[in-house]
């Protein structure tokens, strides 16, 4: 996305360049086609993984970014996992989705492997390609992180987020999250967006490991709940009563005076610790779990909310579950995604359920993205849903609105 886009909530389809990579020339057709009848500028095609390497090459040379690239997996010569792999040695930053015949399980193990890559991945989609699916990519590339603007020759510097720290370039946009059985929102997950003014608008996941236990960590986490705070602030006079979720990082979860810096933030925005929501990823508490019990623990006590992120991801899940003061389990979007369709997904997620409610705990679906993943999900007793079938990230200012239409709606 320009730097000049308004929103990055809002991308025109007519900007868009996308690379649909496949062997057989039927399906890059008929591709081709459905794109361009949902008004997608620009379409390029590739026949294997070696010619869409080199047609990445030619973008980069004549400093043109690839918006959105659908990737076959089986392909002859170069297949689709070795494109992945290739990718992944270039630092590649743009949004892929995966694009195959094969059986679900195979999907979600190639949706895993370029995870692991770093690489940034939009999820799977089957074929044939349909009209809602393309609509869900696109969903997923407005409200998501900002379109490949960023040079991989030009990395990103811990000097520069600082800078964008301190002119005010960090903002947060707000995902809601509604319950299944009422469908009344009950919260929101603050979000942050970094509005470069020579990138563009850039998401989340290529600076937020930049600041991790550097010098921007600590910065960047105060200008995040700032914000978030005033926004939660802000509904409130309003009369409108939601938790604000906010991520911890590895480097908050070091600093012991945490629990009372965040109590007299929370405090002097006139709201309560019970109003937020503190996400930890489980990643994250295998960093020295020493100081986040402690950390945590004296967050518990003095009334917040701990929710466990990505469950399901990480090394030691049961250990995490048995040792911190958790209350709300977010169930990963890879396994909530393939729910409705894959059996071992589905599992997946009827057992956190289960177990979360013996532990008397509240369950998120993270990845909410269709009817079907709603369904699912609510068959296998979530409470909570959250993804772009309820809403994709929005400004704060534009939530009264959001909830004003999702009251309304039949679907």
């Amino acid at each position: 996305m320009s730097a000049a886009d308004p929103d990055p909530a809002v991308i025109d389809p007519a900007s868009l360049r996308v690379l649909v990579v496949d062997d057989m020339k039927l399906m890059r057709d008929m591709a081709s086609a459905m794109l361009r009848a949902q008004g997608i500028g620009i379409v390029e095609t590739c026949d294997d993984g070696a010619t869409a390497l080199q047609a990445l090459d030619r973008l980069d040379a004549a400093s043109l970014v690839c918006d959105l690239m659908l990737l076959d997996l089986n392909m002859p010569g170069m297949d689709g996992i070795e494109v992945l792999r290739h990718l992944a040695e270039r630092s590649y930053e743009g949004p892929i989705a995966l694009f195959s015949a094969e059986s679900a399980r195979v999907l979600r193990t190639a949706e895993t492997l370029a995870r692991a890559h770093n690489l940034n991945i939009l999820g799977f989609v089957e074929k044939p390609l349909t009209d809602s699916a393309i609509l869900r990519l696109l969903g997923k590339l407005s409200g998501g992180a900002a379109r490949a603007t960023i040079n991989a020759d030009e990395p990103l510097s811990e000097a520069e987020l600082l800078d964008g720290i301190r002119l005010g370039q960090i903002e947060i946009m707000v995902q809601p999250k509604v319950s299944m059985t009422t469908r009344q929102p009950i919260g929101v997950e603050a979000l942050a967006r970094w509005r470069h003014p020579q990138r563009g608008v850039i998401g989340a996941g290529h600076f937020i490991p930049l600041a991790e236990n550097g010098a921007a960590a600590e910065p960047l986490f105060e200008a995040i709940l700032g914000q978030a705070l005033r926004a939660a602030a802000h509904w409130r006079a309003e009369g409108l009563v939601l938790q604000m979720a906010v991520n911890l990082s590895t480097a908050n979860l070091t600093r012991l005076d945490l629990p009372q810096r965040i109590a007299t933030a929370v405090s002097d925005h006139g709201l309560k610790p019970i109003d937020i929501v503190l996400e930890v990823t489980e990643s994250r508490l295998i960093e020295d779990q020493t100081a986040a019990l402690e950390v945590l623990t004296r967050l518990k006590l003095k009334g917040f909310n701990l929710a466990i992120d990505d469950f399901g991801t990480g090394y030691s899940s049961l250990e995490q579950l048995q040792r911190f003061p958790f209350e709300e389990m977010k169930i990963d979007r890879q396994f909530v995604g393939m729910a409705a369709q894959d059996q071992a997904a589905r599992a997946i997620v009827s057992s956190s359920v289960r177990l979360a409610r013996k532990l008397g705990m509240t369950t998120v679906a993270e990845g909410i993205e269709s009817r079907a993943d709603w369904d699912c999900a609510a068959e296998q007793g979530c409470d909570v849903a959250q993804g772009y079938f309820v809403s994709a990230p929005l400004k704060p200012e534009a939530l009264p609105g959001w909830i004003a239409a999702w009251l309304t709606r039949k679907d």
